[in-house]
């Protein structure tokens, strides 16, 4: 059993860092957590006292809109070399990246946030789940199953569709693993089948193996084994009827948003129901 502290330190109530730890943590089920929550933070002072009494090994989550105490908060846990997630400014700043727009870093409006928010939030905490095809009874409850070899970023993507509030599983697809029975009871215009060209993939799993110090040979990314891979994944594809994406040139966004499109053209009575 693993012990983990973590602070989480809000300017508002901090129920939001709080309910995502949650989610997070839940998939370790080795890890005994303690959640230590340091909310209304309204000055750099209040900051410093958090420092003071910081348990060793802690892990910081931060949910602070004020820009120049985010600011303080990281630049103090550097100097005392203690980890942040700050899971609020990500967003902001992805979003303000992608968009252009300010964001107005008010203090509190997650507490008026609208129906969506929850609903975002059960999307995650689904794809959490079901995530890896570990429980097959997922797949019939999907807005959408992603189907494909591993290394085509089924994951990655399933979490950025969450975000859009859309409850997502996915099937990495092994040519000696029998497919399970749930994936048939799927409607074949819910299943994308991701594929990316042999090449790029033998990158891009040399590279994994070899940051998980697997040596620089695994019939992981063999030439032979990929492309037979990836001959099966088309099989499949082939047999549930589905739509399939070539994710080899496409961004992780650039996916998701391929997918989104396609999603609407055959659900349009469903576009109020996500962030799209």
């Amino acid at each position: 059993m693993k012990d983990l502290t973590i602070v989480i330190v809000s300017d508002s109530t901090g129920e939001t860092g709080l309910n995502y730890i949650k989610a997070i943590t839940s998939q370790f089920e080795d890890l005994r957590v303690s959640a230590i929550r340091k909310p209304s933070i309204k000055s750099t002072r209040e900051i410093d006292e958090i420092f003071e009494s910081l348990p060793e090994k802690s892990l910081i989550v931060e949910t602070i809109a004020n820009k120049s105490f985010s600011k303080y908060l990281k630049n103090l846990a550097k100097e005392n070399e203690v980890e942040v997630l700050d899971i609020l400014n990500t967003g902001i700043e992805k979003i303000e990246e992608l968009t252009g727009q300010k964001p107005l870093r008010e203090v509190g409006l997650t507490r008026t946030l609208s129906k969506d928010y929850f609903n975002m939030i059960e999307a995650i905490e689904f794809a959490i789940q079901y995530d890896d095809g570990k429980d097959p009874r997922g797949f019939p409850l999907s807005d959408i199953v992603l189907v494909g070899v591993s290394r085509t970023s089924k994951t990655p993507t399933t979490m950025i569709l969450a975000t859009k509030n859309f409850k997502v599983s996915n099937l990495p697809l092994v040519p000696e693993i029998r497919l399970p029975q749930e994936i048939f009871e799927v409607d074949p215009k819910r299943i994308i089948g991701l594929v990316i060209d042999p090449h790029k993939l033998s990158n891009i799993r040399e590279v994994r193996s070899k940051s998980l110090g697997l040596g620089d040979y695994s019939v992981y990314f063999e030439d032979e084994r990929i492309n037979k891979e990836l001959d099966y994944a088309k099989e499949v594809f082939r047999d549930l009827d589905c739509k399939v994406i070539d994710v080899t040139e496409n961004t992780i966004e650039q996916t998701a948003t391929e997918i989104v499109q396609y999603y609407f053209e055959n659900f349009p009575e469903e576009r109020g129901e996500h962030i799209s």
